[in-house]
């Protein structure tokens, strides 16, 4: 049973992140707002929506998940409401042009948000309660190796076929999501997850977040700081000569064949030791920036190998913080870690976002210097967190 398990927790976490390839709002949903007619500001909207809204309502979440030792239940409810998120858009683009399209799409992806918002976090208590400790980022890295290939099925024919593709393609691609969100759900459903909760009693001397052991703060501070990862990745494209409609295969591949081929490493190395994963993708990011500032802005292929770099050392940032993630803590407390760490991750992008906003047109230089410095800091902070393999209760 315990095998059999396994194999459904890798199979479903492949199709999950297929299904977050082909609902991205860095590619599919922009093309799919800008075929139907909706306003350019709208498309602004979609990765702010997505990313803050999938994090920012875990902590309120962590705090219903007191009462609720059934985990596979909310995991359920947040998969549905996914699905049915998706179904809305694939309607909305066959029914509706314009801004009463964007409006529909939008909507649903704040829905999206939300229940990926519930599953992120429960899902976190069925791997622990499947796997244990050592063995836990392999499976992430086997899963994120299967969504490479996939990835790439996607991601080629896009390259050598981008011209002849149609408008219809976005709405295939958002079927498609559809159908692999609802393969996960199939694929886990008869997986079963209780963790134990405190009773009320207990519990009442913890109910605020500030009430957390250092080792919370900790992860918070570092984690917030390897954000850089994701958020350097848009100057790739804006620092090159080149037009995003050039780039943007070459990097759909590049990301495909970055998670393919070090997904499974980084989950080797995360059983390991998560921090040491942190800090070597944390150096291999800094190597890929300072790559982007060297390089020749001219070279399309340069461009795309940087890019490559990048999304091998994010690929390692996000095994690396999952697996700590999971290891550092037990039941209910490791739950309030994922939701706290997660809403607060939220909120430092928003805070971050904004100012390379603001930044950007003052200063002479690309805020990318500064990118570099904060991953530089990161890596040497993560030396405060404390090996995720013992037992830190006492820490």
């Amino acid at each position: 049973m315990a095998i059999s398990n396994k194999i459904k927790l890798v199979v479903g976490l492949a199709f999950n992140k297929l299904a977050d390839l082909l609902v991205s709002p860095k590619t599919t949903l922009p093309a799919l707002l800008i075929t139907l007619g909706a306003p350019s500001w709208m498309v602004g909207w979609l990765v702010p929506i997505r990313e803050s809204g999938a994090l920012l309502p875990q902590a309120g979440i962590g705090v219903i998940l007191r009462r609720y030792s059934a985990r596979h239940h909310v995991w359920r409810i947040g998969m549905a409401v996914q699905i049915s998120a998706v179904c809305s858009m694939v309607a909305a683009s066959m029914m509706l042009t314009s801004a009463t399209a964007g409006w529909v799409v939008l909507g649903a992806l704040a829905a999206l948000s939300l229940g990926r918002s519930a599953c992120s976090l429960t899902f976190k208590d069925i791997e622990a309660d499947i796997a244990p400790k050592g063995e836990r980022g392999r499976l992430i890295g086997i899963a994120s190796t299967a969504s490479g290939v996939v990835t790439l099925l996607v991601a080629v024919p896009l390259v050598y076929f981008q011209d002849k593709l149609g408008d219809s393609v976005a709405i295939g691609l958002l079927g498609l999501a559809a159908l692999s969100f609802i393969t996960t759900f199939l694929i886990i459903l008869p997986v079963k997850t209780y963790v134990d909760i405190d009773t009320p009693t207990a519990n009442s001397d913890k109910t605020r977040f500030w009430q957390f052991d250092s080792v919370v703060y900790r992860f918070v501070l570092v984690r917030g700081l390897f954000v850089h990862s994701a958020l350097v990745a848009p100057y790739f494209m804006l620092e090159s000569d080149y037009g995003a409609q050039a780039l943007l295969p070459l990097y759909l591949a590049a990301q495909a064949a970055a998670t393919m081929l070090s997904s499974f490493f980084w989950g080797t190395v995360s059983d390991k030791s998560a921090r040491l994963t942190l800090q070597l993708a944390g150096a291999l990011a800094i190597l890929a920036c300072v790559g982007l500032l060297l390089m020749d802005a001219t070279s399309l292929w340069l461009s795309a190998a940087l890019f490559f770099v990048l999304s091998i050392a994010h690929a390692g940032v996000r095994t690396g913080r999952k697996t700590y993630s999971l290891d550092v803590k037990s039941g209910q407390d490791r739950t309030e870690l994922v939701a706290f760490s997660n809403t607060a991750i939220g909120i430092i992008l928003l805070g971050f976002g904004a100012m390379y906003a603001a930044l950007a047109p003052l200063i002479s230089f690309s805020v990318v210097y500064i990118m570099t410095a904060f991953l530089a800091l990161g890596i040497v902070l993560s030396f405060i967190l404390p090996g995720e393999k013992q037992d830190n209760s006492q820490v």
